[in-house]
């Protein structure tokens, strides 16, 4: 079954892809050559596209990782009513079972 919720987790994790994978090729931006500067293209200074895409693909990852987060799917905890499939189980002993001896169960060592 698929829920909004689902779609909405989905939604979450791929933009959190894209979000991760845009900052990391805007981080290291290997279209970039700057010979007199670094043989690295990660050397290179960013221009002011370059920086604003880099905060809009951190945003994008920062944003997935709440939702993702927000939308994760949570399970309900059983309770001991639902526990078992007989139903639940009486608080209090039956007639029939004999209390318990002290010499069936010993105490333990005092520190």
């Amino acid at each position: 079954m698929r829920t909004p919720r689902t779609g909405l987790f989905v939604s979450a994790v791929l933009l959190m892809v894209l979000g991760a994978s845009g900052s990391l090729v805007m981080f290291l931006q290997p279209w970039r050559s700057c010979p007199e500067i670094d043989d690295s293209s990660a050397g290179c200074p960013a221009t002011g596209i370059d920086s604003a895409l880099l905060g809009l693909a951190l945003t994008a990852l920062v944003l997935g990782v709440v939702l993702a987060l927000a939308t994760a799917p949570r399970y309900p905890k059983i309770t001991g009513e639902f526990a078992a499939p007989f139903g639940p189980l009486d608080p209090e002993p039956s007639p029939a079972s004999r209390p318990a001896q002290a010499s069936e169960h010993p105490a333990p060592p005092q520190r």
